[in-house]
């Protein structure tokens, strides 16, 4: 390997330690032991529901009332799983569904009354970051954060957290 492959490796590696560390704080500080979320995943437990269930919730904050196939769409999911999601948020008692006053054929769902309070305070406490984050950033900035996060992304899906091998990853690693 040439020096200079050789500094570029060694540059990764120690741009991936830091990754690792920030990622580590940042999974920390979305979990969360606050009140709010300590009172919503208990919510959800006892609801027979799970961790799957509680990114509906963070778009219904985010975007407000709307359709299924439009929920589905902000959740990069297909319509069937996010409708069995929100039938079963709404046996829960989490969400409600209406018919969509232009299309009775539609239907809308939002947050329920009973527990859009608390819904809403776990979701901001976890999104307020990400939005400071995205403010402090110049358009093209962001972009390339957005652009790192989807590479990031889509490699996680490709692998599934693993080579496919089984074994370590490249530039021998074994292990990661």
């Amino acid at each position: 390997m040439s020096e200079d492959r050789s500094a570029a490796g060694a540059s990764v590696d120690a741009d991936l330690e830091q990754l690792v560390q920030l990622m580590g704080r940042m999974v920390r500080g979305m979990k969360g032991g606050h009140a709010d979320a300590e009172e919503l995943v208990h919510r959800v437990k006892a609801a027979g529901l799970g961790p799957r269930h509680v990114p509906a919730l963070m778009q219904l904050v985010l975007n407000g009332p709307m359709p299924v196939g439009v929920l589905a769409r902000h959740m990069a999911l297909n319509p069937a799983t996010v409708s069995q999601l929100v039938g079963e948020l709404e046996r829960g008692g989490f969400v409600e569904r209406r018919p969509d006053e232009r299309d009775r054929r539609r239907m809308i769902v939002s947050l329920a009354e009973a527990h859009r309070e608390m819904i809403e305070r776990f979701a901001w406490r976890r999104l307020r970051p990400l939005r400071m984050t995205l403010e402090r950033l110049a358009p093209d900035e962001r972009a390339h954060f957005l652009r790192g996060w989807r590479i990031l992304v889509e490699a996680m899906e490709r692998t599934g957290l693993r080579a496919p091998d089984g074994g370590g990853c490249p530039g021998g690693h074994p292990g990661l």
